[in-house]
């Protein structure tokens, strides 16, 4: 007869053994299995998004991976060496040439490091993985020095080649810290590579070090001697998602206790409040400048961390963040689709800010079912593709024209969001992923190598994954760790696999990483 202990030690083992991953936060999902089932149902698209969805997304990743600019007035690296102008420019001019010498690594960087990795899971293509670990040990080698009172940090401004400058002055900002550190943490699961979760992990036991009494982090804060320059901002979600991330990974209460503590004080704050001030690093401390982005992963935040205690309050919180975000920041136009505004300092209706709401919008139709959400997704999509890129790839600033607000350059970060949210929402809704060709879009875990062939596709994952890709053919057969795998339309089994053929949607449940498909 087993004791108490070996029956509690059983059923851990089993559970671990038996339960899929979820996907890494802020993402909406808090069930791997209803969302991915949910995504593969078939739904039709308007007429011809899927492939200009794809095209779109390939646009954009090739001006990137072209370094246009590098031969002229970009700066080097410390050692005089060229190296991919976004490292240190948010902007390129039109003649590209780099007026604006400023960039904001501790935001930016990890949008191009998840365009990138994003990017490997669509084509298998390895200058994805390269750029995206170029991106990560350049931040990490240019953190905050040890003996400071803010150590480990990624700087959220570089001027000049140098840490700080600008609105930041001799600041930083600590909300961007848990944005960093989740692609620190994902770089770590993609390439095994423990550099990566210790920088994470020192940077979260910075965040647990100076988190306040309250919960909260100040918004301005000069690392070296403590001094806050700005407390408030809104923007505590990355934070709160990355000490989620930390403490699945090293089972460590101190960053549990950080990340319910801060995740309190932003339903007694800007939840409560509609005070979404507080995130952008160009904006003076001085401006109140409400903004489109907080809102957005603060519902993502409250879908994920529902529960039957919490269902009603949740779902509704978020509900209205959306209507209201909608109603003073987005616009859908019958003719251009959906366009979102950037902040009201800056009202801008930029590409990047409509597919930073279409994605979370297509995580809420996930978690609803509702087709207001998924319509919202599906005006955004059709915005970006058809207005949101200039000729050669590179995004507008503004799809509006540029008289008040200007579309002279174009914003890195403007342009990594086509493809990091593009490739979330063909996750989402796979319907508008292109026809005729085979990706994965979708897993609970991570990507740590894929190939895709005329009639196969191998890749590896983490353990206990569930994969979604859209095939070009129906599949012959589905194997993990050379085990073929069984049929169950539920996926209530590990160990299985449901091919939707109305959909071409094949969802993968698998407890060995490697796994190899093949078409007929």
């Amino acid at each position: 007869m087993l004791t108490s202990a070996a029956l509690i030690l059983s059923w851990t083992m089993a559970a671990t053994t038996q339960t899929p991953q979820t996907i890494d936060p802020p993402a909406a999902d808090n069930s791997p299995l209803a969302f991915f089932l949910r995504a593969a149902e078939p739904r039709k698209a308007p007429e011809g998004l899927d492939a200009a969805v794809g095209e779109t997304l390939m646009r954009a990743v090739r001006f990137l991976l072209k370094d246009v600019g590098i031969e002229n007035n970009a700066i080097r690296d410390e050692q005089g060496r060229k190296v991919p102008p976004y490292l240190y420019h948010a902007v390129i001019d039109d003649n590209d040439h780099f007026s604006y010498r400023m960039s904001y690594p501790a935001f930016h960087h990890p949008y191009l490091i998840e365009a990138f990795l994003n990017y490997y899971n669509y084509t298998g293509d390895a200058e994805g993985i390269r750029r995206a670990r170029q991106l990560a040990d350049w931040t990490i080698e240019h953190s905050t020095p040890a003996d400071w009172k803010w150590p480990h940090l990624p700087w959220s401004t570089f001027t000049e080649g140098k840490a700080g400058g600008f609105e930041d002055k001799d600041n930083l900002q600590p909300d961007k810290v848990g944005y960093a550190g989740l692609s620190y943490t994902r770089l770590y699961e993609v390439t095994g590579d423990a550099k990566y979760l210790e920088a994470a992990r020192r940077a979260a036991d910075t965040l647990v070090a100076q988190q306040g009494f309250d919960g909260a982090w100040p918004f301005r804060v000069n690392p070296q001697t403590g001094k806050v320059e700005r407390q408030y901002t809104a923007a505590l979600f990355f934070n709160v998602a990355f000490l989620e991330k930390m403490y699945s990974l090293t089972g460590n209460k101190d960053y549990k206790n950080a990340q319910l503590t801060a995740w309190m004080w932003m339903h007694r704050n800007p939840i409560r409040t509609g005070n979404w001030s507080g995130l952008y690093e160009d904006i003076p401390s001085s401006a109140e400048s409400q903004v489109h982005y907080s809102p957005l992963q603060t519902i993502r935040l409250l879908l994920r961390y529902r529960t039957p205690a919490n269902e009603s309050s949740y779902l509704s919180k978020a509900k209205k963040l959306f209507d209201d975000t909608m109603d003073g920041l987005a616009f859908d136009d019958p003719e251009m689709g959906l366009m979102v505004r950037e902040q009201t300092y800056y009202l801008a209706a930029t590409p990047s800010a409509t597919m930073n709401w279409s994605m979370m919008a297509a995580e809420f139709f996930l978690a609803t079912g509702e087709e207001k959400y998924r319509y919202t997704t599906l005006q955004a999509v059709r915005m970006v593709a058809k207005h949101g890129l200039k000729p050669d790839g590179r995004s507008h600033n503004t799809v509006l024209g540029g008289r008040i607000y200007g579309d002279a350059g174009s914003w890195y970060s403007l342009t990594s969001p086509i493809v990091r949210y593009l490739y979330g929402d063909m996750g989402c809704l796979p319907e508008i992923a292109p026809s005729g060709e085979t990706h994965l879009l979708r897993t609970s875990t991570q990507v740590r190598q894929i190939a895709y062939g005329e009639r196969e596709v191998t890749y590896r994952t983490l353990e206990n994954s569930v994969d979604l890709l859209k095939l070009k053919s129906a599949p012959s057969s589905v194997m993990a760790g050379g085990t073929p795998l069984k049929e169950s339309r539920k996926l209530d089994r590990p160990n299985t696999f449901y091919y939707n053929s109305a959909s071409k949607v094949l969802l993968v449940r698998h407890q060995n990483p490697d796994v190899t498909v093949t078409l007929r």
